[in-house]
Formats: C-alpha cells, structure tokens, sequence
C-alpha cells in the first residue's frame, strides 16, 4: 500500500514543483519599442529601483544598457535600427521585485 502511495503522489509532487519554474526564464517578457532614449529610460528604471530599494549592477552593452536586478531579473535597454527597445528577462519572483513586471509601462511607454 505503501508502494501505490508513493507511486501515486509523485506527480503531485512535479506539479508543485512545476509552480515555482518561471516559464519566462531566458525569454523576455516585455520586448517592446519605445519612444524614449536608453539614457530616459535607464535613468528612469535607476530612480524606479532606488524608490524601491533595489540593489542593481548597470552595465553597457553593444547601443545600449544592461540593469541586473539580481535573481536573474535583467533589463536590456538598447537602440536597434533607430528604435530603443525595452528588455525584460523576469528571473525569480519574490515581492520585492514584483515592481519590475510594470516597469515598463512606467519607463518605457
């Protein structure tokens, strides 16, 4: 009995575990084109982050900026073809980084 007990809450178990996977981990979440320059729309994220006590590491890159957030939670902002787009790549969730889903509507309308 013991056996089938086992046996049948394994699956329960994956599908707990399942809940706590980011299916958006390496895949942006917002990907869009905005109107404002990467330096607005960093400055803008930096003053968000400090609103909020958020430690992150900027960093260039290739046309643009790179803000970790910690916990796998980056936002690329960058110029392409004259356009700047907005990157965010969501990591672990927790409430203190719940803002940065939003962010974009804020920085980067």
């Amino acid at each position: 009995m013991k056996k089938v007990a086992a046996t049948l809450s394994i699956p329960l178990f994956l599908a707990a575990c399942a809940q706590f996977q980011n299916p958006d981990s390496g895949e942006p979440v917002a990907d869009r084109p905005t109107q404002h320059s990467v330096s607005d729309v960093v400055s803008c994220l930096t003053g968000q982050a400090q609103k909020h006590n958020a430690p992150f590491k900027t960093t260039s890159i290739p046309q643009g900026e790179m803000l970790d957030f910690g916990d796998s939670n980056i936002v690329k902002v960058r110029t392409d073809n004259g356009a700047t787009q907005y990157r965010f790549y969501a990591g672990t969730r927790h409430v203190d980084n719940l803002w940065l889903e939003s962010a974009s509507k804020t920085c980067a309308p």
